[in-house]
């Protein structure tokens, strides 16, 4: 009996001598791995930093690549459309070249402070006579209003002095087009007319003036006002900052 008395009490002094000893020895350990774990922490996040630091701008390289990649092909592409509408354009002209009497380059623009017009070098010398159409490869520019032996003076299509008989491709409604000194306005169209901003006019021809089919511009507004006819607002496809050659044609 005394003997295993004598065993316990061994044996719990041993454990009580282990725990001390375990605990003495872990706050022995702590003191300094709390303080390493201090000193390389915050190297480890500088690491981490420019780790993502890094990433972050070959990432964004990556997608300066590809946005200059992009707009490289959406330049193409607007390119490919602007020498697609001049070919359509060079085709439209080429099918009136037996109505083209000659060929014509601005001089310059009239200084009158109630008609907007330009002189070309070519007159009657030439062919030109009054009230001929005059073209570029955009579309209807004016008409001849003045001519002496080398040189013409047109009345541009936005002058208010200017008319036209035109015709809406989609619908094929007709009306009369007049210059507004900014754009250009379409009169006559009954308020029944399905008209929508984007349809294009081409001359009707049946003001004996203008042969029919020159391309005219695009109707940017349409109001519907009290009275018979809509008030409408067109964009001439030719404008009037940028005429340098132009064709005259037979009316």
């Amino acid at each position: 009996m005394i003997k295993k008395t004598t065993i316990l009490i061994i044996t719990g002094i041993c454990f009580v001598s282990f725990v001390i000893i375990s605990y003495q020895s872990k706050s022995f350990f702590y003191f300094p791995k709390i303080h390493l774990y201090s000193f390389v922490s915050p190297l480890i996040n500088i690491k981490n930093f420019f780790s993502e630091a890094f990433s972050l701008r070959e990432e964004n390289k990556r997608l300066k690549e590809q946005l200059y990649q992009l707009t490289l092909q959406q330049k193409s592409l607007e390119g490919l459309l602007e020498e697609n509408k001049k070919l359509k354009n060079l085709l439209h002209l080429q099918e009136r070249k037996k109505e083209i009497v000659t060929i014509g380059r601005v001089v310059r623009y009239g200084s009158g402070r109630f008609l907007k017009t330009f002189w070309i070098d070519k007159g009657s010398n030439h062919g030109v006579r009054t009230n001929m159409p005059v073209i570029t490869l955009n579309g209807l520019a004016g008409k001849v209003i003045f001519t002496s032996s080398n040189f013409s003076e047109v009345l541009i299509l936005t002058d208010p002095n200017f008319s036209v008989a035109v015709r809406v491709e989609r619908t094929r409604a007709e009306g009369i087009l007049t210059g507004s000194g900014t754009n250009c306005v379409l009169k006559y169209i009954p308020q029944v007319e399905d008209i929508v901003i984007g349809d294009r006019l081409i001359t009707s021809g049946l003001d004996g003036i203008f042969p029919e089919g020159i391309n005219v511009g695009v109707i940017k507004r349409v109001d519907k006002k009290r009275g018979l006819f809509k008030d409408i607002e067109v964009i001439p496809y030719q404008t009037d900052s940028k005429i340098e050659e132009v064709a005259i044609i037979k009316n």
